[in-house]
């Protein structure tokens, strides 16, 4: 097998022909250490930025910088990986689960206006059976919370629960009732 430095036939059969040998195509070239490594032109900068993305600091690893669930669910943990397809799930009719979501907030407005407060705490049979409905809303939303904060983390990790002003109204509401 033929070295850089040796004379590499040509085409036509014959020994490098033009020049010096192994001046041709693949031959040694001029300014390099011969038999040596390649030395290329780089500057102290460009090779510490190169370094830095292919061999980084390791980053001493804590609560606050792992991306963890309430500091327990990883993001390969299938509970996280469950409450994360269920957020994102599409229904049969319904591109998002927040639309069914948004159902049950309109159905419980409509279930408060149909409320009627009389003095007393006298209660028409009506106004009864609507309260009867409202331990099933704050479960529907406390399960949303949950599922939302399992799959988002809560708090202190990029794109968690609490880093969306919508969510933090959620949790607000869930909370006060």
């Amino acid at each position: 097998m033929a070295r850089f430095a040796e004379d590499l036939p040509t085409r036509n059969g014959g020994g490098g022909g033009r020049g010096a040998p192994g001046a041709g195509r693949g031959g040694a070239r001029a300014g390099g250490p011969p038999g040596g490594q390649r030395m290329y032109k780089q500057s102290m900068a460009q090779r510490a930025r190169t370094m830095a993305i292919y061999n980084p600091n390791p980053v001493k690893q804590n609560c606050f910088t792992v991306n963890r669930s309430m500091f327990i669910f990883r993001e390969d943990n299938l509970i996280r990986k469950y409450a994360k397809r269920i957020t994102e799930w599409p229904y049969p009719f319904l591109p998002k689960t927040r639309y069914l979501i948004l159902a049950t907030i309109i159905a419980n407005c409509i279930v408060l206006a149909l409320e009627q407060h009389l003095p007393a705490n006298d209660k028409t049979p009506m106004s009864e059976r609507l309260d009867d409905t409202e331990p099933y809303f704050i479960g529907i939303f406390c399960f949303e919370a949950g599922i939302k904060i399992i799959a988002l983390g809560f708090a202190f990790h990029k794109g968690s629960y609490l880093r969306n002003g919508w969510n933090v109204m959620d949790f607000v509401v869930v909370l006060t009732g």
